[in-house]
C-alpha cells in the first residue's frame, strides 16, 4: 500500500475510536482553523519581479535577493525599458539586495568607450499588503534603484517615469 493510503487508514482508525463528543470538538476546531488560515490569516504567495529602467544604458540582468529578474533597454525618452516579469519567487526579509549589470549599446561601447559595470545595493524591504504580487524595480540614472510592492508595476511606476520623459 502507498504511504497516503496508510496515513488515511490510521486517521480513520483514530477517528473511529474517538467518542462522539471528541469528534465534534475535533471537527469544530478543524473547521475554525481552516477558516482562519484561508480567510483571516494574512498570507503572501510568490511574487513576480518586474524591472523597468529610465537609465540611459541597458541593463543586462537584475537579481533580487538572488532571484533573476528581466533585462531592460536603454531609456528612449518616453517608454521605460524592460517591463518583463520573472517569477513567482519568494521575496521576503528586512532588506532587499539588488545586483545588476549595467550594459552598453553598440554606440556607447564603440564611440563613448563605455564598458559593462556590475553594481549591487541593499535597500530596506518595502511594506507589502495583501494583493500586491508584483515586486517593482525601477532603475534610475546614476545607478540609483527604487523598489516597491504593487498590484501593477506598469500603473504604479508610470507616475515616477513621467518625471524622466523628454518627449511626448
Amino acid at each position: 500500500m502507498s504511504t497516503a493510503r496508510n496515513l488515511m487508514a490510521i486517521a480513520t482508525d483514530i477517528w473511529n475510536v474517538l467518542p462522539r463528543w471528541a469528534r465534534w470538538v475535533t471537527g469544530t476546531l478543524l473547521v475554525l482553523w481552516l477558516g482562519w488560515s484561508w480567510l483571516l490569516q494574512e498570507r503572501h504567495g510568490g511574487a513576480s519581479i518586474v524591472v523597468h529602467s529610465v537609465a540611459e544604458r541597458p541593463i543586462s540582468y537584475v537579481y533580487v535577493n538572488g532571484n533573476m529578474g528581466s533585462n531592460t533597454y536603454a531609456f528612449d525618452g518616453f517608454h521605460a525599458g524592460g517591463g518583463g516579469s520573472a517569477g513567482p519567487y519568494s521575496i521576503d526579509g528586512n532588506t532587499v539586495k539588488i545586483d545588476w549589470l549595467l550594459s552598453t549599446t553598440g554606440d556607447q561601447y564603440d564611440k563613448e568607450g563605455l564598458r559593462p559595470e556590475k553594481h549591487s545595493i541593499s535597500l530596506p524591504m518595502p511594506k507589502r499588503t495583501k494583493g500586491e504580487n508584483d515586486f517593482c524595480v525601477l532603475m534610475l540614472p546614476q545607478n540609483k534603484v527604487e523598489v516597491r510592492w504593487s498590484r501593477s508595476c506598469i500603473v504604479e511606476m508610470d507616475k515616477v517615469v513621467d518625471k524622466y520623459r523628454t518627449w511626448r
